[in-house]
């Protein structure tokens, strides 16, 4: 049977099997060696700093920028003046507007001129197209040919008694 100071010696024997039994240990850095664990030769103990505020950036936004910008346009009014630029509407615009602006002229330079409404016309065909010119003409009260042409105008009426 054994002694007591055997039965000590198998306990502790047996406490440090359990808690991993007897491993080489590795040896710290020897003079001239590499080091075997990884861990920094010396560390510092790190210095408690007093902490700076961080200044507000201030973020500056930059517009983007679009290649084809979108026009604004009312619906109210945007609708309307889209409507006279363009299509039938718009040729009709554009002849009556270079028939006016011709016959005004030459009515400057060349007052009561047999030439103003067909140069009024020309301009309103020019500009407006066929559409245009037409309602230019039709605008003026058709074009009278009879006093270039040297027909008679029409007859004036005499009253008698």
């Amino acid at each position: 049977m054994a002694s007591a100071k055997q039965l000590a010696a198998r306990r502790k024997f047996a406490k440090i099997m359990k808690s991993g039994g007897f491993k080489k240990r590795k040896s710290s850095t020897k003079k001239g060696q590499v080091r075997k664990t990884a861990r920094r030769a010396f560390v510092a103990k790190r210095k408690t700093t007093t902490k700076r505020r961080v200044t507000a950036k201030v973020k500056r936004r930059t517009a983007t920028r679009k290649p084809m910008a979108r026009r604004r346009s009312s619906r109210a009014f945007g609708g309307i003046g889209s409507s006279l630029k363009t299509g039938v509407i718009g040729d009709v615009v554009k002849g009556i507007g270079a028939g006016s602006l011709v016959s005004l002229v030459m009515s400057r330079v060349a007052p009561n001129s047999s030439i103003t409404p067909i140069a009024s016309t020309g301009a309103a065909f020019l500009s407006g197209g066929l559409v245009g010119g037409a309602a230019n003409l039709i605008l003026s009260g058709g074009l009278s040919l009879g006093g270039i042409l040297g027909g008679a105008s029409a007859p004036a009426q005499e009253m008698g008694v």
